[in-house]
Order: structure tokens, then C-alpha cells, then sequence
């Protein structure tokens, strides 16, 4: 996807050996970034792995400025982050990210975070496609011929089984919330921005519910883009102990999916 900008003190570092390759940025979390419990938030994990993979994307020369004049967009299909322990408050973190070799139309991304003293604290992986902006159409992986796929890392940071992240009725689950979209959501390819999901979802919880439970995993699937003045219900359903949160649009159309395991 071309990605927002955060604006964060960030300094660059990478591998040049191309089969091996990886790119770090390193962070410090700041205060407008963490919850009330001084714990980096989940739309601000999604952030710091947007910047890095945008930064990555710009190194490895299929970037912003590559893919704008082709009228070319990538946008995130799918991701899902495991926490090892909490990113906290004034911790500065190294982000690294890597792509893995990708398919037909589908491009994965890899993502780790470390602490200052090298301590695992997330892994993550994503699934993203690349797609003409005037028509919505898939572009292939072979459109990008600058890149020699053959020389990505194929290394897992986090193994995914399935991605597809099981469905349920609206009348099966609890309506949270509804909210209308605002041009504040958007990003440069004029819809709602991927981290932008991350605050929804974990609003279909209260405060007293996450106060005492230990964010552990959570994964998302991006369905359908939203616009400036949709409309979304926000619907939550708890199955063995995994949460599953759902939002919907005013056509009662599936726009985003998310699991969410706390520990």
C-alpha cells in the first residue's frame, strides 16, 4: 500500500545482502501513541509497520513515487501481530520488515520488533495486492519488473495457518457502536487508511474489559473500502475465548474482519 506518514524520529538501517535482505527503522514510542495503560496501541503497531514497509518499499525501488505515476496503488488485504510482551511507553523499538517472494497477485510483507536490548517483542505478517487506482484491477506481480523476486527472503516471522477469519450473522452477535466515516480517516488513495480499523474494532471494547486482559494476538481482514459519509456497525461475538469483532456498511456489506486473543 502507499502509506501515510507518521511523523516520528526514525533512523534507517539495513542489510545490503540482497538474500538475506531486511530493513529496520528504529522508534520511540511517545505518549499520543500508547493507551491508558502506557501500551503501544494497536493502530500505532499498524502505523510503525506501515512506516517501515513504505520506507522498504522506497529502498528496494517499488515505492511511492514508483507506483504513482503507473496508477498503481498497494493495499493491504490481511494482517496479524503476536505479542510477546507489550510495546511500552518511551521504549525506543527497532521495526524490521522484509518481503517474502510473492505469487500471482498476492505480495507478502514479514515484520519483527525488537527492544533496545534485542528482546522479541512482536512478530507479524501481512498479505497485501497491488491494484490499478481508475479500475480496481489486479496488477500482477511480474508488473514490477525491477524486482528479482528470486532474491527475497522467503523466512516467516509469524506462521499464519488460515487467514480467512470465520464469519458470523449479525443477530449472532452484540452491536457495539455505530460511527459515520470522516475525511479524517482517509489517506492519499482516498479511502479509509488500514490502521484506521484497528481503532474501531478494539472500541467494541470498554476500558474495564481491557484494563484487565493482556492484548496477546489480533489479526484483520480488509473486505471493502469505505468512503467519506458510510456508515458502520460495529458487531462483537465472543468463541472460545477468541473475539471476533465484524463491521458492516449502510448495504449491510462486510467491510472488516478482526480475531483478537488476549492473554
Amino acid at each position: 500500500m502507499c502509506f501515510w506518514k507518521i511523523d516520528i524520529f526514525c533512523k534507517k538501517e539495513y542489510n545490503t545482502t540482497m538474500e538475506l535482505y531486511q530493513h529496520n527503522k528504529i522508534f520511540t514510542v511517545k505518549y499520543c501513541e500508547v493507551d491508558f495503560k502506557d501500551e503501544l496501541k494497536p493502530s500505532t503497531t499498524l502505523s510503525y509497520l506501515e512506516e517501515v514497509a513504505c520506507s522498504s518499499a522506497d529502498e528496494l525501488g517499488f515505492g511511492y513515487d514508483y507506483v504513482k505515476p503507473r496508477g498503481v496503488a498497494f493495499m493491504v488485504t490481511n494482517v496479524a501481530c503476536e505479542f510477546i510482551r507489550p510495546v511500552r511507553l518511551g521504549e525506543n523499538i527497532t521495526v524490521r520488515t522484509w518481503p517474502t517472494p510473492p505469487t500471482y497477485v498476492v505480495f507478502g510483507r514479514e515484520y519483527q520488533i525488537y527492544s533496545e536490548q534485542n528482546e522479541l517483542l512482536l512478530n507479524a505478517s501481512s498479505r497485501w495486492c497491488a491494484v490499478e487506482i481508475a479500475t480496481g484491477k489486479l496488477v500482477q506481480s511480474k508488473f514490477f519488473d525491477n524486482q528479482d523476486y528470486s532474491t527475497y527472503n522467503p523466512t516467516r516471522a509469524l506462521e499464519v495457518a488460515k487467514w480467512k477469519i470465520p464469519v458470523f450473522a449479525m443477530e449472532e452477535g452484540e452491536l457495539r457502536f455505530t460511527l459515520t466515516i470522516a475525511n479524517s480517516e482517509y489517506d492519499h488513495n482516498m479511502h479509509v487508511n488500514n490502521t484506521r480499523y484497528a481503532d474501531y474494532c478494539f472500541n467494541a471494547f470498554t476500558i474495564e474489559e481491557l484494563a484487565a486482559k493482556r492484548l496477546k494476538r489480533f489479526a484483520f481482514s480488509y473486505i471493502k473500502q469505505c468512503r467519506e459519509g458510510d456508515i458502520l456497525r460495529f458487531y462483537r461475538k465472543q468463541t472460545d475465548g477468541v473475539w471476533f469483532v465484524q463491521g458492516y456498511n449502510g448495504a449491510n456489506e462486510l467491510v472488516v474482519q478482526s480475531e483478537i486473543l488476549f492473554g
